[in-house]
């Protein structure tokens, strides 16, 4: 299993708009074939930090997610919502 954790700070005055645009890429990514578990969530001290939890079940699952329409998407918009570049964490299970 490949799990990938994303952490994001989002700018406060586009919490909103952020959280918007998200949506269609969990809701999207959740129903690939080889996803156990795509979750966005809000951490808990902080109102503008976020995390993605991927769990996959293999590289080529990963792969084909990087090449859907929505991850794509995401990469090239996501910058904007952003106060840093996303904190990536890859693991194997």
């Amino acid at each position: 299993m490949k799990i990938i954790n994303v952490a994001l700070h989002v700018k406060p005055e586009l919490k909103k708009e952020y959280e918007d645009f998200i949506h269609e890429l969990v809701i999207n990514s959740a129903q690939e074939a080889g996803n156990g578990f795509y979750g966005h969530l809000k951490k808990l001290d902080s109102d503008n930090d976020y995390e993605i939890i991927e769990h996959w079940k293999d590289q080529e699952a990963v792969d084909f997610h990087n090449d859907t329409p929505h991850f794509q998407k995401f990469l090239a918009h996501v910058s904007d919502y952003l106060t840093s570049e996303p904190e990536i964490t890859r693991m194997d299970y």
